[in-house]
């Protein structure tokens, strides 16, 4: 299963396209400094017999400010929309917002189609191809509306096709911009598809329903290899940490496996693996009901595993990757763990659980354990595991920490060049008396209130010494509560990006 929004994002140059003569539902152009020098903005201009030009200089002065205007006699284009671009000194966050911006007002108006003018200015460092790739990736995720659960108010995304108007481009260059734009393509697919399987209401996403989607991922893509793990197969591979989760509730356990073998038959897999709660109450450890219902997204560390396989698969990527995704559901019963009992995890390492709600890395333990079997040349975790991320970093960043300085550097460069930033926090040996307990070789929480974040990769990195290994933790990242709740797809072009530009050698 793969959740495309738009049909096609295709790139065509000005020379050979008549603009004022280009079907299109919305027109957008991009203003900068050079619009006006544009051959085929020109054209445009002088077909409105000025009005364009008019109207960029008395309406959008400020940055990313924007103008709709109805179809102008003469230009076959429904409507025009003319943005104030930015400047090269301005952050990717300004740029990627200015994107977001077009493709939710397409939808607004129901636009079927639009066709984008970005001009040629580009943040520092970045080039005309950055720019296709990022603005096919933010328009594709960003035309994503929810609908799934709706019956008599659905509202579904009108916008289908986009087309990417380049100048000058031509012969290996223009093949190069195509090139970018199927990969943002790709990506954007696989955030919606991450995006998609978060915002589902947890009784639409139980580990058994999204076993179900991932097997189903084989009509999609034949090249990935798929396997699950029912509780009977995690109970024979000694997953007792694992189970210990999903004790307390009737929905079963599942692990799935996603292979994708798109690298030299040599080429060690890199390995990916997410925490895939569909839905936390604690367990016996209760949250407070507060704010509850965005429990649903606990398992987006899964749905990023499952977004970003996609993405490989679509582009036949040249690549190696093991995909791991552990479900299971937190829930409260006369079965569920209690705080104080003592589990053995696959490793052989037995933990006592003194609070039931640090249940991620208890599904996750079990998963870092297994995926060594594969010898990956590295490992990176990804999970909304803690709270203390969001205290200590805010919503704009996920948090690193890792074993390995050389894979925590690329991860936060891959987030960089993507626009979906990571920022590294320490793991040093002093945070490791967190996991020390009487009762127990390790315990699942420690250390009081302090450095909760690093507490909870202390504890995974006791699973971890066999191979160069990084955590993320998305807590603050995965999904948002205001203006609205709703997942966000990251840490996917991080991941993606990561994997694709082949920074880990």
């Amino acid at each position: 299963m793969a959740y495309k929004v738009l049909n096609k994002i295709s790139v065509k140059d000005t020379t050979s396209t008549q603009l004022v003569s280009l079907n299109t539902s919305m027109l957008v152009i991009v203003c900068n400094k050079d619009t006006k020098n544009n051959v085929a903005f020109k054209q445009l201009d002088k077909v409105s017999k000025g009005y364009l030009s008019k109207s960029i200089s008395s309406n959008i002065q400020d940055d990313g400010s924007s103008l709709l205007l109805p179809q102008i006699t003469g230009i076959k284009a429904k409507n025009i929309m003319l943005v104030k671009g930015l400047n090269s000194d301005k952050p990717i966050h300004k740029w990627l917002s200015l994107y977001e911006g077009i493709s939710k007002k397409a939808n607004a108006i129901k636009a079927s189609d639009i066709s984008i003018m970005c001009g040629n200015a580009y943040p520092e460092g970045k080039d005309e191809n950055w720019l296709i790739e990022t603005v096919a990736k933010t328009v594709e995720s960003n035309a994503y509306i929810f609908s799934e659960t709706k019956n008599k108010t659905t509202k579904k995304p009108s916008l289908k096709n986009l087309t990417l108007l380049t100048t000058g481009l031509k012969g290996s260059n223009l093949a190069k911009a195509k090139d970018a734009a199927k990969k943002g393509f790709a990506i954007g697919e696989g955030v919606n598809t991450t995006k998609y399987l978060g915002d589902l209401p947890a009784n639409h996403c139980t580990p058994r329903i999204i076993e179900k989607k991932v097997k189903a991922m084989k009509k999609d893509f034949p090249n990935l290899k798929i396997k699950s793990f029912n509780e009977k197969d995690l109970a024979k591979m000694k997953m007792g940490s694992f189970l210990s989760v999903a004790r307390g509730s009737e929905e079963p356990a599942r692990m799935m496996v996603i292979e994708y073998n798109g690298g030299r038959k040599s080429e060690k897999p890199i390995a990916l693996v997410g925490k895939g709660i569909t839905f936390d109450t604690g367990g016996v450890s209760l949250k407070p009901p507060a704010a509850m219902d965005e429990m649903k997204w606990d398992m987006c560390g899964a749905a990023t595993v499952f977004g970003v396989m996609s993405t490989l698969a679509r582009l036949n990527a040249k690549v190696n990757v093991v995909g791991v995704m552990a479900c299971a559901e937190n829930m409260c019963s006369s079965k569920a763990t209690k705080p104080g009992d003592v589990v053995t995890s696959m490793s052989g390492q037995t933990i006592e659980i003194l609070n039931t709600d640090a249940e991620g890395r208890l599904v996750l333990c079990d998963a870092l354990t297994f995926v060594g079997k594969y010898k990956p040349s590295y490992v990176i975790d990804m999970a909304t595991l803690t709270g203390a991320v969001i205290i200590a970093l805010g919503r704009h960043s996920s948090g690193v920490m890792a074993n390995d300085q050389h894979l925590a550097d690329m991860i936060i460069d891959a987030g960089e060049e993507s626009g979906d930033r990571a920022w590294q926090l320490p793991l040093w040996d002093e945070h490791q008396s967190c996991t020390k307990t009487k009762y127990a070789d390790l315990a699942n929480i420690g250390g009081g209130r302090e450095a909760g974040t690093i507490h909870a990769a202390a504890f995974l990195s006791k699973f971890t010494t066999k191979y160069k290994w990084a955590h993320i933790d998305i807590a603050a990242t995965a999904q948002y509560s205001t203006p609205v709740k709703a997942g966000t797809g990251r840490p996917v072009p991080l991941i993606s990006e990561l994997l694709l530009s082949k920074r880990l050698k």
